[in-house]
């Protein structure tokens, strides 16, 4: 009985996957899915040396690889992070360590043998606002089962992965240089998994969402990809870049007792324990000022050939002057769940505490995001925007009020900035083909974000259905509905034929329906949701059908976020002053219609700066309205 063990043993080692690379041999592990496909992981494979002692805040260096073989069936550490921001909601609270740039690659059993045709690749990027993540929190066997290899990259985050001194000794960007460094591997060695270097699909998630919009903008990452994907989260989002590069870092350091010229304070801060950096960035970050946290910064302060990212997001999309590639890009309903979840305690809170909150702290602190704080009209803007969101909310209605706390969080953060990006991606030009696929991902059901007591696809929710059943698994030891399995199997199917062609079929077999290039003027785009009401076979997918009350409330909401108020803070005091007298006479002499009249002013003031008198045009715009809506 002991032989046969023993042999039994020795067979199930002989079976260990085992891949030759440039820097040295791997051993992985065998996985199944729940369909039993086998799938071959291999866990924490380092691509940088550790950037930790002298290296610290330095560029990522290629790992010098190891001698013999290196078992790689468990994911490496965490980068350091705060501790509540590696969000239980994924269910994994793993070690943290500053020694953390690692991969992780998932193939096809068959990819390994000779004679198979090499396998597209799919390349992940995750994160949340560049302060916290981990790629341990996204099993991606099923996604490899259907044909793809997969690799997850870690990076560096918060101070140690955007520390920037706005110079060459401290140049900031280093997260972002680590994943490029995490691109070059997989140019370099994914066709040892099968993988062809030349099929790349780059996906991000939120800041990683961000992240590869930031790979596209920058001229060294030409070729390192051939499509790529955005889900919930754009460059021009206020909280994806920092306006103020060195403001963040010097005032950690000081908070250090780091003070001085560049190199000395450098010096310094690498004499600190991660402990003692993380706190210092805690500190920073939870007083709320994001706007000047340590992020993703132009660097054209360096020399030329030392720039990642030269251009603003903004004036690379205006101009055009990126990398035109397929993009497959959306968001879920209600995104702004992520930043309620860190309260626990909404549903407890009286409605006039709530309310207080929301006038007081929260409007104010977006506002500040976008930098509307810094010019005379901030008042004024602060005054349409509790207008807009607070108008027709019925006191003590505590429910009410959280969902539109939702829904500020939601538009101001993620759906205007979303709408915003996707218009110039998509916008078809002589320098810009505008491939460009849009999706709105809405299931009522939300598991991320049970806590809460809302309704509505939480940021996140679509990552479950694409890289489901595995992740649901991993949170909730609970598996989807009949309906909810066809939904992640249909986004599958979707999300798969964008990585392996770069387009989506037109008539694809038994989806239902087709989705079609994206259009700026025709606002076509799918919208996934599973109804439970409905039997597993019926379809799952519809292309949007809003009726004319709520396609104009969102239209309302984007032209708040995008037009009217960046108008008004660049209108003169007189100017304004002039416009909200005539407006306040509309708003009071008819009620019912105050939150639409807000943003009628929006209308009026983008007319104003293109030299059109704002009093005649309101007047004419209130009565071309009232005639519409009867």
């Amino acid at each position: 009985m002991l032989l046969l063990l023993a042999f039994l043993v020795s067979v199930e080692a002989l079976q260990e996957p085992v891949v030759n690379l440039r820097n040295g041999t791997v051993t992985g592990i065998k996985i199944y899915t729940d369909g039993r496909v086998p799938v071959l992981a291999f866990l924490g494979i380092p691509f940088a040396i550790a950037p930790v002692g002298e290296r610290r805040f330095s560029i990522p260096e290629s790992h010098p690889g190891w001698t013999g073989n290196l078992e790689t069936k468990s994911f490496g550490p965490a980068c350091v992070q705060p501790i509540k921001e590696l969000h239980p909601r994924f269910g994994t609270s793993p070690p943290q360590d500053e020694d953390c740039l690692f991969l992780n690659v998932w193939t096809p059993e068959f990819q390994t043998t000779k004679g198979y045709r090499k396998a597209p690749v799919l390349v992940i990027l995750e994160g949340e606002g560049f302060v916290s993540g981990y790629p341990g929190r996204i099993p991606a066997q099923d996604v490899a089962a259907e044909g793809i290899v997969v690799v997850s990259v870690s990076y560096r985050l918060n101070v140690f992965g955007f520390l920037c001194l706005e110079n060459s000794e401290a140049r900031g960007n280093l997260g972002l240089l680590d994943q490029y460094l995490g691109l070059l591997w997989v140019r370099q060695n994914i066709e040892f998994f099968g993988g062809d270097p030349q099929s790349v699909t780059l996906l991000g998630h939120s800041a990683g969402s961000v992240s590869v919009l930031l790979h596209l903008i920058s001229p060294r990452t030409s070729g390192l990809f051939q499509r790529a994907i955005l889900m919930s989260g754009s460059a021009v989002s206020p909280w994806s870049m920092s306006s103020h590069p060195s403001n963040s870092s010097f005032q950690i350091a000081r908070s250090l007792g780091c003070i001085g010229k560049s190199r000395s304070v450098l010096a310094c801060l690498k004499t600190k324990s991660s402990a003692e950096l993380l706190k210092a960035f805690e500190t920073q970050y939870m007083n709320g000022n994001w706007s000047d946290l340590p992020l993703p910064v132009v660097d054209n302060f360096l020399y030329a050939q030392d720039q990642y990212l030269p251009l603003d997001p903004l004036t690379a999309l205006k101009s055009g002057n990126m990398t035109k590639i397929p993009i497959l890009t959306g968001i879920t309903s209600h995104e702004g769940a992520v930043t309620m979840s860190q309260w626990n305690d909404l549903e407890q809170q009286g409605f006039s505490q709530l309310k207080h909150l929301f006038l007081s702290s929260i409007i104010p602190s977006v506002a500040k995001k976008y930098n509307f704080h810094n010019n005379s009209n901030f008042e004024e803007i602060l005054t349409v925007l509790k207008g807009f969101y607070l108008d027709q909310i019925k006191n003590g209605e505590v429910n009410n009020l959280i969902n539109t706390i939702l829904n500020f969080y939601s538009d101001s953060q993620y759906k205007a900035p979303h709408m915003k990006q996707i218009s110039y991606l998509a916008a078809k030009t002589n320098k810009n083909p505008g491939i460009v696929y849009a999706y709105l991902f809405e299931q009522e059901v939300n598991h991320l974000y049970r806590h809460l007591n809302i309704s509505g696809s939480g940021h996140g929710e679509d990552l479950l259905f694409l890289f489901g059943p595995s992740i649901i698994n991993n949170i909730h030891r609970v598996r989807f509905t009949p309906a909810e399995e066809r939904l992640g199997a249909i986004m599958k199917r979707f999300w798969i034929d964008f990585i392996r062609k770069g387009r989506i079929s037109a008539n694809p077999v038994a989806f239902g329906v087709s989705w079609t290039e994206y259009s700026p003027l025709e606002d076509n785009f799918i919208i996934f949701r599973a109804d439970n009401n409905l039997p597993a076979t019926q379809s799952v997918i519809r292309s949007p059908m809003p009726t004319l009350a709520k396609d104009a409330i969102a239209k309302q909401i984007i032209w708040l976020w995008n037009e009217l108020l960046p108008n008004l803070r660049d209108l003169r005091k007189d100017e304004l002053s002039h416009c909200l007298d005539a407006t306040e006479m509309q708003l009071t002499s008819d009620i019912p219609y105050r939150s639409a009249m807000y943003t009628l002013i929006s209308f009026v003031v983008i007319l104003l700066v293109l030299l059109i008198v704002c009093v005649v045009l309101l007047k004419k715009q209130a009565t071309e309205r009232e005639r519409d809506m009867f």
